[in-house]
């Protein structure tokens, strides 16, 4: 018995993906979602997510919530200050905020200008 080779199917061209309608995808495209913030050449800190957010709110303390911020990076953060003055851990933490949280995040609702410097 002869095989007969059938002769390939020219391949029907891929369907064209639509653009993502609706508001959701409009807001993720019109905010300024913060880049990833590049501590050293190896410890790089992801933008927090919904579920980050609400995981602070309910740390049991400080160090808990260093540990969702910082996430698989957190020992090398903690590493690389353990031994600088705390001047230098007190102007990361702004920073790392302001990057994170925005701006304001020193002008939070109930906030003394006090409170905002320490």
């Amino acid at each position: 018995m002869v095989e007969r080779k059938t002769a390939a199917r020219p391949q029907v061209a891929d369907k064209v993906e639509k653009a993502p309608i609706g508001r959701f995808y409009d807001l993720q495209q019109e905010i300024d979602v913060p880049k990833p913030y590049v501590l050293t050449e190896d410890i790089t800190i992801s933008p927090l997510t919904r579920r980050q957010f609400i995981e602070i709110e309910t740390a049991e303390n400080e160090t808990a919530a260093e540990r969702i911020i910082f996430g698989e990076q957190y020992d090398a953060v903690i590493a690389l200050f353990e031994d600088q003055p705390y001047a230098v851990w007190h102007a990361f933490t702004r920073d790392i905020n302001r990057h994170l949280f925005g701006l304001g995040v020193e002008q939070a609702p109930g906030k003394s200008e006090e409170s905002s410097d320490s």
